[in-house]
């Protein structure tokens, strides 16, 4: 018996080649359905990354214990006694330069009342952190910190969770101007 060796040879076929215009309308109806894509990814990471900035925390003695990667909205800058807030440094050296990101909890607002001793700072009334442990390392007696005002207009008043907290029990009030959005932490 003979068998049919023909159709187990591979046949060598060249594929079918598009025409040019054939192509080009392919790829022309591919960018048409495309580029609202592509416009809306865009316009959605231009607003994202205009309205949110990442925040890190390089401290060996963070003020914010375990907490260290902030999401920061700078669109959002109705800050409340409680919130996390981003904002600049100002009059804060030796510890921050000026311009300097620094994430703290706003402990408190406008109208306020704070009370500053070297035992002590409360805000209306209401523990907020003990003692002055920084004032020696500033090299300014602890008396030289003793406040009992209101907030004024337009201020904050920010804390750190630890005792060592650089924090405005030596440097004073936050502004709006310095504000650079309400933070979340992240880990």
């Amino acid at each position: 018996m003979r068998g049919n060796h023909s159709s187990s040879i591979p046949t060598h076929s060249q594929p079918t080649r598009l025409r040019p215009y054939q192509t080009k309308a392919a790829f022309g109806m591919f960018l048409l359905k495309a580029l609202p894509t592509l416009v809306l990814i865009l316009a959605v990471e231009r607003y994202v990354g205009q309205r949110f900035l990442i925040g890190g925390d390089d401290q060996v003695d963070r003020c914010l214990p375990d907490k260290w990667i902030y999401l920061i909205d700078t669109y959002n800058k109705d800050i409340w006694r409680g919130d996390l807030m981003a904002f600049r440094a100002e009059r804060m050296a030796p510890y921050f330069k000026d311009g300097q990101m620094i994430v703290k909890i706003a402990a408190g607002v406008t109208g306020d009342r704070i009370q500053v001793d070297s035992h002590q700072t409360t805000v209306n009334g209401s523990l907020i952190i003990e003692g002055l442990p920084l004032a020696e390392k500033l090299k300014k007696p602890a008396s030289s910190f003793k406040r009992n005002e209101t907030i004024p207009p337009a201020a904050y008043w920010m804390t750190g969770q630890t005792p060592k907290s650089f924090d405005s029990r030596y440097w004073g009030y936050v502004y709006d101007h310095q504000v650079i959005g309400r933070a979340y932490a992240l880990f």
